[in-house]
């Protein structure tokens, strides 16, 4: 499944007031270490310790709510999705 339909599945069953928001995405690479959310970083298995594919969807007003899509380093396997509200990690969703 495309990251886009991801997301959009996610905000649809699980934040569906968020779901019409103008959102805009960003992709980068990082390692597990330098996820600062120690939730997020916890619900990262071991066998993906290496680097990942970590998607930021943000939309402008909305400094409070940002959603996270984790893939392995190629982006052929999704590990998580969540809503970080404020810092803390609302309906968060393993893949993997």
């Amino acid at each position: 499944m495309s990251v886009i339909k991801v997301f959009r599945n996610y905000l649809e069953e699980n934040h569906p007031h968020l779901a019409w928001k103008d959102w805009k995405a960003e992709a980068r690479v990082l390692s597990v270490d330098d996820i600062r959310n120690e939730e997020v970083k916890a619900s990262v298995p071991n066998e993906f310790r290496g680097e990942l594919i970590c998607w930021v969807f943000f939309y402008d007003g909305g400094a409070s709510n940002v959603v996270y899509l984790l893939q392995d380093e190629q982006g052929l396997r999704d590990i998580g999705i969540g809503l970080l509200k404020d810092g803390k990690l609302v309906k968060p969703i393993s893949f993997v």
